[in-house]
């Protein structure tokens, strides 16, 4: 199961890409559905469900900011 977690900007999407590639953790720059995304968010990370409580680890380390964890 797949999951994607919400930035608000292609930048801090692109950033956090860089980030989590950097400690060997896929993740790939998607578009989320506006019916999904009540915040507004217009850019999400995708990646295994399995892998999200890394991902906001190593976010919140780094202070790069991001939304919510969806379901796909």
């Amino acid at each position: 199961m797949e999951k994607i977690l919400t930035m608000t900007s292609q930048t801090l999407a692109i950033k956090a890409k860089r980030l989590l590639d950097k400690q060997g953790i896929y993740v790939r720059i998607v578009r989320p559905s506006p019916q999904k995304t009540p915040k507004g968010c217009a850019f999400g990370l995708q990646t295994d469900a399995r892998l999200i409580s890394y991902m906001i680890y190593y976010l919140e380390q780094e202070k790069i900011p991001f939304g919510e964890v969806i379901d796909l």
